[in-house]
């Protein structure tokens, strides 16, 4: 669990590294137009990864009712869910990056890009996990 979130502390870093090396060149919209279209769905799916991880790393530590192996598997299970949801978000997010970012695209339109994945993945989010009515009488 530590390595994981040390990576990820690592990142952030970096990512702030390069923000600032941009920012002392008076460039720092260039690198958040060229992030704006596909950064949202990667540090989404980076950040549901690493919860995963540190999720299924802790279940034996704190297993709660049920034995250490049960928690783990269990756990396991359902982060196996969450990052082949993250899996997917990285191949969008890798679309976006590849094709959209370096793009003529006038920067509105790379950041309108953006605004809707955040528009769409938090529509997602507040309705994953719930369960569908059977009968047409209401939820």
């Amino acid at each position: 669990v530590p390595g994981v979130l040390y990576m990820l502390f690592q990142g952030l870093v970096a990512l702030g590294a390069v923000a600032a090396v941009f920012a002392s060149h008076g460039a720092l919209d260039v690198l958040l137009t060229f992030a704006a279209a596909h950064g949202p769905i990667e540090l989404t799916a980076i950040f549901i990864g690493t919860g995963a991880g540190v999720r299924t790393g802790v279940a034996p530590l704190l297993p709660g009712r049920r034995g250490r192996l049960a928690a783990f598997v269990a756990t396991a299970r359902e982060s196996v869910a969450l990052l082949g949801g993250a899996c997917a978000m990285l191949v969008v997010a890798g679309l976006l990056e590849g094709f959209v970012s370096p793009s003529g695209l006038p920067p509105p339109v790379k950041w309108a890009i953006g605004l809707l994945s955040i528009v769409g993945m938090a529509a997602y989010f507040a309705r994953a996990g719930r369960q569908q009515s059977g009968g047409a009488g209401g939820s």
